[in-house]
């Protein structure tokens, strides 16, 4: 199984594991390309990262409303 070495480029949460802004972690090269095609990831080594898609944005706290009682 080949394998490939990505970096997070913003926190993304993903099957129970978080991982913070500059992260570095090897994934089966299929999931790492997907990473990198979401921009979520580059290629330390090329620089290599997708654009961000419509409809995918980090979530960012003042952006959710807290519903109390």
């Amino acid at each position: 199984m080949d394998k490939r070495l990505i970096e997070f480029t913003e926190p993304y949460k993903a099957n129970g594991q978080a991982y913070e802004t500059g992260d570095r972690k090897s994934f089966p090269k299929a999931q790492a390309d997907r990473y990198i095609d979401m921009g979520i990831a580059k290629d330390p080594e090329t620089g290599e990262q997708g654009d961000r898609k419509p409809g995918v944005h980090a979530v960012k706290p003042e952006n959710v409303a807290i519903k109390s009682g």
